[in-house]
């Protein structure tokens, strides 16, 4: 999403890099890949989830795992940012089952909060993640840790925008 992000992504091994600071998201994704997208992870929502799920192929899947562009840019929440979120709520995507069925498409979400009880699964999870990262299959980003007494230091860091790689 930014420019100094795209050398990140390219060291990581992205064979193509879309700077929306440069050039519109969804014209540099069509020409990246003209047939669409076996899998799309989107974590922004409301602001990109239909586009996202025009952008699959045929037999694509559309992975919903955050809101992020429905949640407030500050760290108070006022009545405007609640009424936001609720706009936000009502102009989401609804997807037609007989085009997921036609199109054979699908749409799945998770929330990470949610697996705190399946250890087992998660486990494997990790544990074949481990060996991609071994084996050399998977790169891994930057990790930028804080100390606990300066959580506030990395909480601006996130809604800054400009970190890279994990917090």
């Amino acid at each position: 999403g930014a420019s100094h992000k795209v050398a990140a992504c390219e060291a990581l091994g992205a064979t193509a890099v879309i700077d929306k600071s440069k050039e519109d998201l969804w014209s540099a994704a069509s020409k990246a890949a003209p047939g669409g997208y076996c899998a799309i992870f989107d974590a922004n929502g409301v602001q990109t989830l239909a586009r996202s799920y025009s952008a699959l192929a045929q037999t694509g899947t559309l992975v919903i795992y955050g809101f992020h562009t429905n949640l407030p840019t500050s760290s108070m929440l006022n009545p405007l940012a609640w009424a936001r979120m609720l706009v936000g709520i009502l102009r989401m995507p609804r997807f037609d089952p007989m085009d997921l069925v036609l199109s054979s498409k699908s749409v799945a979400g998770f929330n990470l909060s949610f697996f705190a009880d399946e250890t087992r699964m998660v486990g494997r999870y990790f544990e074949q993640i481990l060996a991609w990262v071994e084996d050399g299959s998977l790169a891994l980003s930057n990790v930028t840790t804080f100390p606990m007494d300066e959580l506030p230091r990395a909480h601006d860091a996130i809604q800054s925008g400009q970190s890279i790689g994990k917090l």
